[in-house]
């Protein structure tokens, strides 16, 4: 049954084979009787706003509803079979498949009523149907007049122009034959809408209503279908225009500009385009300004300059660029010294074609050459010992140590940056005479270094008060003594194994408080200092150093100093250090991220160094917390840990090496103390899994919860997350969780090296001599004083047995073999759990002259580095000259 309804009367039914036709169907205008012709009594045509349903068992096909099509949602549309919609002069209208040719040509009406004038037709012809004669009228089959007698076999729309008529095809079959094929005259049609006009049309709609993505559905489905469609470009270009507004408006400038300046590349003269640019580039130049991310202000301003050369938005943003640069200029007239290159710096930082700031710059950098190094972290708390790796740093920079390293040449007082003349050993090495140098002053010329400076060093390290207490240290000496001004005596209880590696520590001021600092006249708390340098200022952020020798004054070596100030910026994210050295904002990086090296390599303006020791990565493990001296927990985690998964997917972004691999104890693997055949432990999250059920059971079955504190450091930062995942997922069942807690390197290191209870601590260690190194690698806690009970640091009795051999060791062999079994019973024991081994890189450009491709520290030799003065250009400034 074919059923058709109609507005505004309902259907009449006629029969089950028949269509219901409305009763005031009989009463439309003449065009509808030349529509439907009476021989095709079984054919409907369904009006604005019906729908059609097939019969004989087949699938509907509903269209959308002609009188609702601005209401289509753009989803339903897409899903629709596609179609057109023609309109009759008589407000009939067809839905039909779509027609062809797409669009329709011209129609010359007056032509079209010459040749139907012409054409011979039936008495009762209303529509010529695309069929076989004999479904035809019967007056179409006897001829219909005189004139066409004879023709029969010829098709009776045969004598129709093509472009006075086109052909449909109806989406659902008509009338008991299926009558779907039809010819219309192109004379009684309103008006034909297109599938895809329909879709641009939806497009709009969609993008005033901010649902850019279903817009652009629209237009690519039009874009497939007629690549060359009418309206499609244009639509598209204001598609992208409102998208990229409404970016601005939201906040994404990246993804606004994005899309506004693809539009650019389209259609340059849209209107409203350029304007809308040039607001978006001056408000985020404005914003790269106040943040003092001067580069990147530029660069946007460049890109507007190339978009609208003249606009009064560059103008007036390169103006603003040009009297921030002004007023640092002149601010810099009243300054000296190092406040008077800050300031022209910043100015040329702000503007580097600012032609007065040059030769201004150029002098105030003679007077003071600066070199500004990129670092991790800067000292949490300045003094003369070594609590962190940032203390290792700096601590040569302001301190002297009595020797050099723990070698023949330094106890004959061959370096000149010792304080140590000579060491003299009796007793087998129980008692030694120290020598010292007597021009070596103090940075507050108060007098020269002395033995009393030397023997209050020794001393505090042996006082549970002082922050330089090392318990390893007081259990060895017997007593510190003056010989004279510059001779000290020390006695031990033993014989030390390693006697110099005891005095390569930085050596204080004997007339300053425990921090290395006195009060000045002023109220002032100064550092005092016997190194190249002095402190100057000190904050979380940055740490400014100076040298201790005047212009001119000439070192023990007769050179004056090349770099007369340090400036230490803390940069955490690699990345952003990264580029802050390619810009020229520092001249040194301290540490280059491993995925960042091949890159570095490449630019002709930067050099790149390597540290002759590895970094160990581990998580610390504090043995107080009784929970972390479960084996099964502690086996737990570390078969938890996919090693090398992380390390080549997040740190190296490629496969591991020779340098870089999965480390198999606390040793690195280059170590005359490194255990062979110790494999590192293997990826098995089952057996993890049931590791860490049987430690909850043996601990008392209730949730175990721990914290893992890790410094933030970028190598750091993108592997904790997927650690405290792998332990997450393998400690759900069990009740494990672990919480992470980000922390500041030197800050975390100094907590830990001074005796706070932890549970967990990622570290970053280095070693360069293992039987000296293996009491830090094992445990931070060990040097702290006995109320802190740093013994019970160590996770494992056994391990702890065995430092406390190591320590009483007096024979290198017998020391060796000790170490050597710590390394291999590591494995087992688990007082760490070991991750990876890393080579460690720096970098500096071509402008300072000193840095080694290797060495052992960063600032190794830098008092006869060299600096020129040099600030960054831009790109495109450049290439103009």
């Amino acid at each position: 049954m074919i059923e058709l309804s109609a507005a505004p009367a309902p259907p009449t039914p006629r029969s089950s084979r028949e269509p219901m036709i409305p009763r005031d169907a009989a009463r439309r205008s003449r065009f509808w009787f030349r529509l439907i012709s009476p021989a095709i009594s079984s054919a409907s045509f369904v009006l604005l706003g019906s729908f059609l349903t097939l019969s004989h068992g087949q699938a509907p096909v509903v269209p959308p509803d002609a009188a609702g099509a601005a209401n289509v949602g753009g989803g339903d549309l897409l899903r629709t079979t596609p179609f057109d919609r023609i309109t009759l002069y008589d407000g009939s209208v067809l839905v039909v498949e779509p027609i062809s040719p797409r669009p329709l040509p011209p129609y010359d009406k007056s032509k079209d009523r010459f040749v139907e004038s012409k054409r011979l037709k039936s008495q009762r012809e209303l529509l010529i149907r695309v069929g076989e004669v004999d479904q035809l009228p019967n007056d179409a089959k006897s001829g219909g007049s005189k004139d066409a007698k004879g023709e029969k076999s010829k098709a009776p729309d045969d004598d129709l122009d093509p472009n006075n008529a086109i052909a449909v095809h109806l989406l659902q079959a008509q009338g008991q034959n299926d009558i779907r094929d039809f010819k219309v005259r192109r004379a009684l049609i309103r008006s034909v809408e297109y599938f895809e006009d329909l879709l641009v049309e939806e497009s709009n709609r969609l993008a005033r209503a901010r649902q850019f993505g279903p817009a652009f559905e629209c237009l690519l489905s039009v874009k497939s279908r007629q690549p060359d469609w009418p309206g499609l470009q244009e639509a598209a270009n204001q598609l992208l225009f409102a998208e990229g507004s409404a970016a601005l408006i939201d906040g994404d400038f990246e993804r606004g500009v994005r899309l506004l300046r693809e539009l650019l590349e389209r259609k340059k003269d849209h209107p409203g385009l350029i304007n809308q640019l040039a607001d978006a580039y001056s408000q985020r130049v404005g914003r790269a300004l106040e943040l003092g991310l001067y580069a990147r202000g530029r660069a946007i301003l460049h890109q507007l300059e190339e978009i609208a050369p003249k606009h009064e938005k560059l103008l007036s943003a390169q103006d603003h660029f040009v009297s921030e640069a002004r007023r640092r200029l002149d601010a810099s007239k009243d300054q000296t010294g190092a406040q008077k290159l800050e300031s022209l710096t910043e100015a040329l930082r702000i503007w580097p074609e600012l032609s007065e700031a040059k030769s201004e710059y150029e002098r105030a950098f003679a007077d003071v050459p600066t070199l500004d190094v990129g670092v991790i972290d800067v000292p949490n708390t300045l003094g003369p010992w070594v609590h962190s790796s940032a203390d290792e740093r700096i601590t040569r920079l302001l301190y002297r140590p009595l020797l050099e390293a723990d070698h023949l040449d330094a106890f004959q007082g061959k370096p000149d940056q010792q304080l140590a003349a000579k060491i003299e050993t009796t007793d087998l090495g129980r008692r030694l005479v120290i020598h010292l140098k007597p021009e070596i002053r103090w940075s507050d010329s108060s007098r020269s270094v002395a033995a009393i400076d030397v023997a209050r060093t020794l001393i505090d390290r042996t006082d549970p008060n002082s922050p330089r207490y090392q318990a390893r240290w007081a259990d060895l000496l017997d007593r510190v003594g003056t010989v004279d001004e510059h001779r000290v005596e020390v006695q031990f209880q033993r014989i030390p194994l390693h006697v110099g590696a005891w005095f390569t520590g930085p050596i204080g001021p004997a007339h300053a408080s425990e921090d290395g600092r006195i009060t000045t006249a002023n109220r002032e708390r100064i550092w005092v200092t016997n190194g190249a340098f002095r402190v100057v200022a000190s904050s979380p952020e940055l740490l400014d150093l100076r040298s201790n020798h005047a212009s001119g004054e000439a070192t023990s070596q007769g050179i004056p100093p090349r770099i007369r100030r340090i400036r230490e910026i803390r940069i955490p994210d690699g990345p952003r250090a990264t580029s802050a050295l390619l810009r020229g904002d520092i001249s040194l990086l301290s540490k280059v991220p491993a995925t960042l090296v091949p890159g570095l390599s490449n630019q002709p303006d930067i050099k790149l160094g390597k540290y002759d020791r590895p970094s160990l990565h581990q998580i610390a493990l504090d043995g107080r917390n009784f929970v972390l001296r479960n084996r099964n927990l502690k086996r737990g985690l570390s078969y938890a840990i996919d090693r090398k998964g992380i390390l080549e997917s997040r740190i190296l972004k490629r496969a591991s090496d020779e340098e870089n691999y999965v480390a198999d104890g606390p040793l690195p693997g280059g170590s005359y103390a490194n255990a062979p055949d110790v494999p590192p432990f293997e990826y098995n999250p089952a057996l993890a899994q049931m590791l860490l059920a049987a430690a909850r059971k043996e601990l008392g079955a209730s949730p175990i919860s721990l914290k893992l504190e890790y410094p933030d450091r970028p190598d750091v930062q993108l592997v904790v997350p997927l650690i405290v995942e792998s332990f997450r997922v393998v400690g759900e069942r069990s009740g494990f969780k672990i919480e992470p807690v980000p922390r500041r390197e030197s800050e975390l290191e100094n907590e830990l090296r001074s005796g706070r209870p932890f549970d967990l601590a990622y570290r970053v260690t280095s070693s360069s001599d293992a039987i000296a190194d293996l009491e830090k690698l094992l445990s931070p806690a060990l040097n702290v004083p006995s109320d802190k009970d740093p013994l019970g640091s160590v996770s494992s009795p056994r391990i702890l047995q065995l430092l406390l051999e190591l320590e009483r060791a007096s024979e290198f062999p017998t020391a060796k073999a000790l170490a050597i079994q710590i390394d291999r019973e590591s494995r087992s024991e688990l007082p760490i759990l070991p991750l990876w081994q890393l080579e460690e890189f720096y970098a500096w450009r071509t402008r300072l002259n000193g840095p080694k491709p290797n060495t052992d520290r960063l600032y190794q030799g830098v008092e006869g580095w060299e600096i020129r003065p040099w600030f960054a250009r831009d790109p495109w400034m450049a290439d103009k000259d």
